[in-house]
């Protein structure tokens, strides 16, 4: 398991090449099947946007980029500590018609307002947050710090929360994306239960195999008070 993980984990890195860089027509190839798409397309019929929550599975790369090519698509993103990154990383994301924001206030403020014009934004839902923008709730049965901002957002605005999850297919034959619907309690107003059901629905993401996950993100980083430091 672990060796299979360390070989996808080099996928990510190779494959940023083609998602970065090749044309639409390159990038639509890649994409072998769709799993469950008419949950998406029923969502985006509701006319309240859509909050896409692709977690660090996979191609999740490709996943905003797929959908760019079909309808604006709006991402938020944590900016890279090599500013001189960013621009390229920025400019290949947008080049279908995305748009990304920067994790601040006014990066947020454009995503309610894509929202509002019933359009899509994207975020990673696994993302560790900022001290006093989560709780802890249990993935695979161990507390993570997880993220109270997405829910919070659904809440706000109506727009139903999709989750995907791209399936890299053996020996490049191309991606396999699965899209699904949370339960119900990701919309519960206790912070607590949403936040255990964004993590049974990345779970769920994760169980469609699990050596594509990237395990060597920090995902348990943050510990509970009185708890060690699990790296």
């Amino acid at each position: 398991m672990a060796k299979s993980n360390l070989r996808e984990t080099g996928k990510n890195i190779t494959e940023l090449g083609p998602f970065w860089l090749w044309n639409r027509k390159q990038v639509q190839r890649l994409l072998i099947e769709e799993v469950g798409r008419p949950t998406f397309d029923a969502a985006t019929a509701q006319g309240k946007g859509v909050i896409v929550a692709s977690p660090h599975f996979g191609a999740w790369e490709l996943a905003g980029l797929l959908l760019s090519i079909e309808a604006p698509i709006h991402f938020l993103y944590r900016p890279n500590r090599n500013s001189q990154l960013d621009q390229p990383v920025i400019a290949s994301r947008e080049r279908f018609g995305g748009k990304c924001y920067p994790i601040t206030s006014r990066g947020l403020g454009g995503l309610v307002r894509a929202l509002k014009k019933a359009e899509t934004i994207a975020i990673l839902p696994d993302q560790e947050p900022a001290d006093d923008h989560g709780v802890f709730a249990p993935l695979y049965g161990v507390p993570a710090y997880t993220m109270t901002f997405m829910a919070n957002l659904a809440q706000r605005t109506g727009a139903p929360v999709i989750f995907t999850a791209v399936e890299r297919l053996p020996k490049g034959q191309g991606y396999r994306v699965h899209y699904f619907s949370p339960d119900d309690d990701l919309y519960h107003d206790d912070p607590e239960r949403s936040a255990a059901s964004l993590n049974r629905s990345v779970e769920r993401c994760i169980d469609v195999a699990p050596d594509q996950y990237m395990w060597n993100y920090k995902r348990f980083k943050k510990t509970p008070p009185g708890t060690p430091s699990r790296y």
